[in-house]
This record gives structure tokens, sequence and C-alpha cells, in this order.
């Protein structure tokens, strides 16, 4: 199941980069595996530019990505 999800992730992530919304809404939902609001650094190893940046974007250093934190990945 989990080689399942990891699959739709990037395939969906590889098909939607140029569509995704500001912040990157789409693809915080399907990374948010357990829909409790936020990343977890587990939930983001499926998608290796959010785990490379997951430090850099957890900007109160609590472990989790907020929609928020999330959305500074858009901006770059």
């Amino acid at each position: 199941m989990k080689k399942l999800i990891t699959a739709a992730v990037f395939a969906f992530a590889s098909t939607t980069a140029m569509a995704q919304p500001v912040g990157g809404t789409d693809l915080f939902a399907l990374l948010d595996a357990d829909t409790n609001q936020v990343i977890s650094a587990e939930e983001a190893k499926v998608h290796e530019p959010v785990l490379a940046q997951f430090d850099i974007l957890d900007v109160n250093k609590d472990g989790q990505l907020s929609a928020d934190e999330f959305s500074l990945l858009a901006k770059g």
C-alpha cells in the first residue's frame, strides 16, 4: 500500500506541478496522508523535493510542516 501511495504521489506531482495553485495546496493535501493538516517528515519522504527542503521549510522547528510553512516551497 505504501508503494502504491508513493507511486500515486510521484505521478500526481509530476503531472500537476505546473498546475499547482499558489501555496501548493493540492500537493499538501496529497502528502498529508493522515489528514491532520500538517506534513510530517515521514509523510514528506514520498516526495523528494519536499523532503530535501523540509528542515528549511519547518520555520518553527516542530518537526512538521503547516500549510503556511509548506507554501514557502512555492515562493522559492
